[in-house]
């Protein structure tokens, strides 16, 4: 597959896009430590690796509180056939106030309830543990993820009003092109909008672009998940201050 010298187009994702999703996070995060904790035989299994980004990638897309914003790019493939490729996305989603991206939908409620049904079927026929991924860590990271959120973003009980950035994904052919910076540009755009501030965790490597970006680092949340090293993965908590917050 040729790499395109294009510039990429930014958009909102829908439905269709979840399996142009789905490829690009199985691809762009094969290496990254934590999907390496979680997911340790997911070169062994990588139907199986994909098949959950896919899931998730469904999931986030009939939250009406989560934004996913895609790049793309016209991308040739092996038979020199030309199409757009979906090469980068960003999961952003709404905490603590409202939005006029995260407003109720009547389109997205029937969506979340043919998921449910959909999803119910499906689990009578889908082994309970999956064979790339590890489920101990798997635990963990949930347990993580929740003290993480307890300490840093309601720690009095309170939700942080905030967009925060739950997963972004650079294909490892689109890097070096400013896509991951735009995807970032974009959600920051959304709490200046709605007068709230920005956060997100990211890998130690991610620093830069976030803090070029005026992001500061309010916190390392040392995971219960283990990296290659055999010690908890490190997760720098980064937050944007919006100067003009409306959120309390």
């Amino acid at each position: 597959m040729a790499t395109s010298t294009a510039t990429p187009t930014y958009r909102t994702a829908t439905l269709r896009d979840v399996q142009g999703i789905a490829e690009c996070a199985a691809e762009g995060m094969l290496e990254d430590e934590l999907f390496a904790a979680l997911w340790p035989r997911r070169k062994e299994y990588p139907s199986h690796y994909a098949a959950y980004f896919a899931r998730r990638a469904r999931q986030r897309l009939v939250d009406q509180n989560i934004v996913t914003l895609i790049a793309e790019l016209p991308i040739a493939d092996e038979k020199g056939v030309v199409r757009n490729r979906i090469v980068g996305f960003a999961q952003w989603q709404r905490f603590g106030g409202g939005s006029v991206e995260t407003r109720w939908s009547p389109l997205k409620a029937c969506e979340r309830r043919l998921l449910a049904v959909e999803e119910w079927v499906t689990s009578f026929f889908t082994p309970k543990v999956d064979p790339a991924s590890d489920p101990e860590a798997v635990s963990a990271f949930s347990r993580d993820f929740a003290e993480l959120e307890n300490i840093y973003w309601h720690p009095s009980g309170i939700e942080h009003g905030r967009w925060h950035l739950q997963l972004l994904c650079v294909s490892s052919n689109a890097r070096r092109k400013g896509i991951g910076g735009k995807l970032v540009d974009l959600g920051v755009e959304r709490a200046k909008r709605d007068g709230c501030d920005a956060s997100l965790e990211a890998s130690p490597m991610g620093l830069p672009l976030y803090q070029a970006r005026g992001f500061e680092v309010i916190g390392v949340y040392k995971m219960e998940v283990k990296g290659a090293d055999g010690e908890g993965i490190s997760t720098p908590v980064l937050l944007w201050r919006n100067p003009n917050k409306l959120d309390s």
